[in-house]
């Protein structure tokens, strides 16, 4: 197993198992983040090439990781902007039905509840424990489906969907598929072009290892023209890297999603740090990320399942992703194990009642035995 732990800080006494709670800056983008803080100590030495420069750097970051174009990438603020995107700019109205599952995370889930207010139906997928089958999906359309939202790798139980078989039915059935796929991207290949995936929202903080706050949305070329533009960022427009000559009574916008670009674009305190570790990422590669994950959390779910715990994802041999989800006999033996994980500083998340292990390169085989080493 390659040692990566060089290109990270020490973590010390703990053992962060926690990637999908909060990435780790690289020490490249540390470096990078201290470089971007003293611009703004001494923002005489700021290049106002920049302002264009860096945001487009990261674009072409994030479309080279999703196998998309360019164009087809806006710069967010995190998952929700990107799906708000979509859901703003289609103008569903009364009588237009969304397929959602219940237990994807809130990004992917609470806006489209929101448009009810507007008479959309949103139809709720609700599985309860078992993983979301294809046709359990086909049941929920009507004639009337204008969109499936659903999370590419559930956060909370770690299983990951299959994009192609989810993707063909939306289609088939006339609708868009809409994925937030921040739980899978940096860790899992991907190519959205040989996927029928529409919309691709992702918060960048977590397997991309950038800052809280940065994001995408990547908008399939085809889907771009059928969305309305509610608030125009003047960085989008034609000509605003021109001062001297900006649009005064008439103004073109940029082709492609950067339109939908989050304002203030060119946050270089974010954008410093995010490029920075987008370079890391695909340095490294996902493959890499994920055969390095997957024999470590490979090693943990054998060791759980010797101790009576339950892995909610145990079937990651068919589709993969970097989390495993599991449970003791009991929801207070659960929750007392977290906390005896913590007391010993071993670093995961508790989510609804399961605790998730999401580790890193990082990461090594002594962290898991002791995260075993507690679970026993």
């Amino acid at each position: 197993m390659t040692d990566y732990r060089m290109h990270f800080a020490d973590f010390g006494e703990t053992a962060y198992l926690n990637c999908a709670y909060q990435g780790v800056f690289p020490l490249t983008a540390v470096a990078r983040s201290h470089e971007a803080i003293d611009l703004k100590s001494h923002p005489e030495r700021m290049d106002p090439a920049e302002y264009f420069g860096l945001p487009e750097r990261v674009r072409t970051h994030l479309a080279a990781i999703v196998g998309s174009d360019e164009s087809e990438i806006a710069l967010t603020s995190g998952a929700t902007q990107g799906v708000g995107v979509l859901a703003s700019g289609l103008l569903l109205g009364p009588g237009d039905e969304v397929i959602v599952a219940a237990d994807n995370f809130p990004a992917n889930l609470f806006t489209w509840l929101h448009m009810r207010r507007k008479g959309v139906q949103v139809r709720l997928l609700k599985n309860g424990e078992s993983p979301l089958r294809v046709e359990d999906v086909a049941e929920a359309f009507t004639p009337r489906t204008k969109i499936l939202a659903l999370d590419w790798v559930n956060y909370s139980t770690g299983r990951r969907i299959d994009l192609a078989a989810m993707g063909e039915l939306a289609h088939a059935r006339g609708a868009l598929f809409v994925v937030d796929g921040t739980q899978g991207v940096g860790a899992l290949e991907l190519n959205v072009h040989d996927l029928p995936v529409d919309v691709l929202a992702v918060a960048a903080y977590k397997w991309l290892l950038g800052p809280y706050g940065t994001g995408f949305v990547y908008v399939r070329e085809e889907v771009l023209n059928r969305l309305d533009l509610k608030v125009v960022n003047w960085q989008s427009v034609e000509g605003a890297d021109d001062f001297d000559a900006l649009p005064v009574d008439d103004i073109q916008l940029a082709q492609g999603a950067r339109i939908f670009d989050v304002p203030e674009t060119a946050n270089f305190l974010n954008l410093s740090g995010m490029e920075a570790s987008l370079d890391f990422v695909r340095g490294v590669g996902a493959r890499a990320v994920t055969e390095h994950c997957m024999e470590l959390l490979d090693h943990a779910a054998e060791g759980l399942l010797s101790c009576g715990h339950t892995v909610t994802n145990d079937d990651r041999s068919n589709l993969p992703s970097t989390l495993l989800c599991f449970r003791s006999q009991t929801q207070a033996a659960t929750d007392k194990l977290y906390e005896q994980l913590k007391a010993h500083h071993v670093e995961v998340s508790l989510r609804h009642h399961r605790i998730r292990v999401s580790p890193y390169l990082y990461n090594n085989k002594e962290d898991i035995d002791r995260l075993l080493a507690i679970a026993s």
